[in-house]
């Protein structure tokens, strides 16, 4: 058994080059012994990972072959190895993607996902998963015609079954949910036919122990699966398998927040966010009232910002204050808005205009001008400025000094910018006019002196 590292890369292409030959005569007369065709697919997969001087693999004759061995031949560990090294390939060289589909193998894939033998599941779903992609694969065909929803569906429930689920089992399930969420993407028609999955994976989600880091896999393919579900199935959804699912949810995304760096949250928090504000939208009551006890501030009890970090609340709310990533606020900004049934005066009554405004402003949302509004964007400014109650000179930005005690203003820290944030979202809602100081000195510092013979082009 060769590796690339041993062998230059003239004596690679001309090794790959052979071994491919004498798979395709093997392939017309059958003139290999069972355990020289596994050796020689063997070697040729293991040449097959590294694309590299490894084009006799990547031809239509070269897909053709693997794909021959890897459905017709009779040698699981034959078929095992050609599957593996045609799911390189198809990983590798996207054109071959389209080379297998159209030798017509697909139908072939799905029958095998059916009550699959061991490595198939993986194996199907990730060469399924990966025609996705710029083909011309039709995915409403293998589900009217052959099923694919109806096996999928059958192995979800299987894998909701395990209660004590491998590694190779977290591997096998990860392929299926990836192909769940490119079906229902690419082709939502049929996101309908996945909907008895839904409990399923609710099911597993709620079992699942929440791990460092809580996003892995198959955790995060579990969420991203349900995004494109119709949730709106009440068939589908099973209450007790909601409400656990919820708060299984909440527990990810409260660790979640603790564990990845600003840069990571889009890509991680994102989905999640999301499949929390389509479970409020459909989910009863109770549910409801469950998810916002946990995600949104109790003013009666602590303020709306209350003064502990490790809060849930307290950090969400904070993402919306100081937004590092436009995903994620817009991700927890829709979802209180969700959980405050998309009614805007009930947003501003629980969260103040100074949290609210910014999110209303951007879906064109008309913030509605009553008192308790203004003076919630005054203390939203207050509380930002100076870290306690009080009022604030809108014209000037100041705290009248009378009412600031001289050892506090030593101690005091204003953050600028947050500062500059909350006068502009307070000037867009028409309660008050004003010309911030900072904001006339930073207008200033950005105009250009033009030479008088620039002027006479303009």
């Amino acid at each position: 058994m060769y590796a690339d590292s041993e062998l230059l890369p003239e004596e690679k292409l001309q090794r790959v080059g052979k071994l491919v030959e004498e798979l395709r005569d093997d392939f017309e007369y059958i003139n290999l012994l069972p355990h020289e065709r596994n050796a020689t697919m063997e070697q040729l997969k293991v040449f097959g990972r590294n694309p590299e001087n490894a084009d006799p693999i990547f031809t239509p004759q070269g897909i053709e072959i693997l794909t021959h061995h890897s459905f017709h031949s009779t040698s699981p560990t034959t078929s095992k190895a050609a599957l593996q090294c045609l799911a390189n390939a198809l990983l590798t060289k996207p054109c071959t993607r389209q080379m297998f589909v159209d030798l017509g193998y697909s139908e072939r894939a799905v029958g095998r996902l059916k009550k699959p033998k061991k490595d198939d599941e993986f194996l199907m779903s990730r060469i399924l998963f990966l025609t996705t992609y710029g083909t011309t694969q039709g995915f409403e065909k293998l589900i009217d015609k052959h099923h694919l929803a109806d096996h999928i569906n059958d192995n979800i429930e299987r894998h909701a079954k395990n209660k004590r689920p491998s590694t190779q089992d977290d591997q096998a399930l990860s392929e299926t949910l990836k192909l769940v969420f490119n079906i229902t993407h690419f082709c939502p028609t049929r996101a309908e036919a996945f909907s008895k999955s839904i409990p399923q994976i609710m099911k597993i989600l709620s079992r699942r122990t929440v791990h460092l880091p809580p996003l892995h896999a198959p955790v995060n393919f579990l969420i991203n699966s349900l995004i494109n579900m119709d949730m709106e199935e009440k068939k589908a959804i099973v209450n007790s398998d909601l409400k656990s699912c919820v708060e299984k949810l909440i527990e990810i995304l409260d660790c979640a927040l603790r564990t990845y760096g600003d840069t990571e949250l889009d890509a991680t928090v994102t989905p999640l966010l999301t499949l929390l504000k389509r479970i409020a939208r459909v989910s009863p009551p109770p549910v409801v009232a469950a998810m916002k006890s946990k995600l949104l501030p109790n003013p009666s009890k602590s303020g709306l910002r209350g003064n502990n970090p490790e809060l849930l609340h307290v950090r969400l709310l904070d993402y919306l204050t100081n937004p590092r990533s436009t995903s994620v606020y817009d991700g927890i900004s829709s979802l209180f808005f969700e959980l405050a049934g998309g009614d805007v005066d009930k947003l501003v009554g629980d969260f103040g205009l100074g949290f609210s405004s910014g999110f209303l402003m951007t879906r064109n949302l008309q913030t509605p001008l009553i008192k308790n509004s203004a003076s919630s964007v005054r203390s939203s400014i207050t509380s930002v400025s100076t870290g306690s109650a009080g009022s604030v000179d809108t014209s000037t930005s100041r705290r009248p000094q009378s009412r600031v005690p001289k050892a506090a203003t030593t101690k005091t820290k204003v953050n600028p910018e947050r500062l500059m944030v909350l006068f502009d979202r307070l000037k867009h809602t028409d309660i008050v006019d004003y010309e911030d100081p900072q904001m006339r000195a930073a207008a200033r510092s950005m105009i250009v002196e033009l030479d008088p013979d620039d002027d006479d082009d303009t």
